[in-house]
């Protein structure tokens, strides 16, 4: 599926193709201090399908419970936060975990699991019929 999306002030633009058979609900601790919610819907695309189509963003390196390192790209005007990529091109996984609210094509973007469950608030329910994971399932990209 192509999307296409950007930042709340409009300074930072970008384009991709998205892989719509994954889209991820998190509820890990990082996800919900960076989104100030309780969760945060995502996406994998390929690395070589995303670009920043408008703008440039400012990158924060963060390490996964994995021990790779991802580069936080977020809008250095009004802060919104766009995707996460692999902290160098070669890097594995080679994936851009795209944050689905910045896209113009979020609204048509169903969940279909939940991660790091073991960090879901008492007070949210699992979503009925989807796949629940307790922390970071295996990827096979």
């Amino acid at each position: 599926m192509e999307i296409s999306g950007g930042c709340f002030c409009g300074a930072i633009g970008y384009e991709s193709d998205l892989d719509d058979s994954w889209v991820g609900i998190c509820h890990c601790r990082d996800c919900q201090i960076l989104s100030g919610s309780a969760f945060r819907m995502s996406s994998m695309a390929d690395f070589g399908t995303f670009r920043f189509t408008k703008g440039t963003p400012k990158y924060f390196d963060k390490r996964a419970d994995s021990g790779s390192v991802r580069r936080l790209a977020f809008c250095g005007e009004c802060g919104t936060h766009l995707c996460s990529l692999p902290s160098e091109r070669d890097s594995k996984p080679a994936f851009v975990s795209i944050r689905l609210s910045t896209a113009r094509e979020f609204p048509k973007l169903n969940p279909t699991a939940e991660i790091f469950c073991d960090s879901r608030v008492s007070w949210l329910e699992p979503m009925k019929g989807k796949a629940q994971f307790p922390r970071m399932p295996e990827l096979d990209r």
